[in-house]
């Protein structure tokens, strides 16, 4: 993707698709309607489960036999595909 000015990023909230305003306890990007929730239970593919870190470039996963794993990866591994806010 390229970048061009005066566009930005938007994050999405993995659980609707919407566009991540604010941020959980768990400190991932979230709508406001989602703000309360927490992902729990999140596995790996190896079967280990992941453990949500705060990174410079945002959000990540840690599996302890994998090492890391990309946030969209884990998501999608555990059945929360990123959508677009368009497809809502």
């Amino acid at each position: 993707m390229r970048k061009v000015y005066s566009e930005e990023n938007v994050s999405h909230c993995p659980f609707c698709g919407g566009a991540a305003i604010t941020k959980n306890s768990q400190k991932v990007p979230v709508c406001t309607r989602h703000k309360d929730m927490e992902l729990v239970d999140l596995k790996c593919a190896c079967g280990r489960y992941l453990d949500i870190k705060e990174g410079k470039f945002g959000p990540f996963f840690i599996c302890t036999n994998c090492n890391i794993v990309s946030f969209k990866k884990g998501l999608d591994m555990n059945g929360y595909p990123l959508r677009s806010v368009d497809d809502l």
